[in-house]
C-alpha cells in the first residue's frame, strides 16, 4: 500500500494513528509508535505535524479482504485530510498488469473525491493527446476541462458569483 496526503492543521500523531487503527490492528503495529519511529520492518510511516505531510508505504503478503480494510481506512483518512488523494495497492501475484494495481480514493468530501477523479482522468486524457495536439492547444483545453471537472453545485456557485 502506498499513499501520500496533506493533513489538516492541528492533527496530532494520535489522530493519525486513530485514522490508521484498522490497518495497524491488521499489521500488528502500534499507530503512535509507527508514526513516531518512521520505519517498522519493511513498512515506512511518516507524519510531520508541522507541515501536515503524511506518507505511508507498506509491503508484504496480505490476505483476501485487505482491500476492504483499506477502503474502511480511506473513510477514516478522509476526516483528517485537506485534499483528496489516492491509495495504491499492488498485487504482485497476478500476471495481468491491468489487475495488478487497485486505486482507492480518499478525501474530505464525496464532492472533492469526484472532482479529484475527474481531474485525474482529464489529465490522463490530455497526456494521451500530447502527440496529436500542440502545447498551446492543450494549454487552452486545460481551463475549460478543469471547469468541467468540478461538481455541478460548485460550477453553478461559480457562475452565480460572476453574474
Amino acid at each position: 500500500m502506498h499513499l501520500k496526503a496533506k493533513v489538516t492543521a492541528g492533527t496530532t500523531v494520535q489522530h493519525v494513528a486513530d485514522a490508521f487503527k484498522v490497518l495497524m490492528e491488521y499489521s500488528g503495529h502500534d499507530g503512535v509508535d509507527a508514526f513516531s519511529s518512521r520505519v517498522m520492518g519493511e513498512d515506512e510511516f511518516f507524519y510531520d505535524p508541522q507541515m501536515g505531510d503524511l506518507a505511508v508505504s507498506t509491503y508484504g503478503e496480505v490476505r483476501y479482504g485487505y482491500a476492504d480494510l483499506v477502503r474502511e481506512f480511506a473513510c477514516n483518512l478522509g476526516r483528517i485530510v485537506v485534499e483528496p488523494g489516492e491509495i495504491w495497492l499492488y498485487d504482485h501475484d497476478t500476471g495481468d498488469i491491468d489487475e495488478a494495481k487497485t486505486v482507492i480514493e480518499f478525501g474530505p468530501s464525496e464532492e472533492a473525491i469526484k472532482a479529484y477523479i475527474a481531474t485525474r482522468e482529464i489529465e490522463a486524457g490530455l497526456k494521451l493527446m500530447e502527440p496529436y495536439l500542440s502545447h498551446e492547444k492543450l494549454a487552452a483545453l486545460r481551463p475549460w476541462l478543469a471547469l468541467e471537472a468540478q461538481p455541478l453545485g460548485m460550477v453553478l456557485d461559480a457562475d452565480h458569483a460572476t453574474q
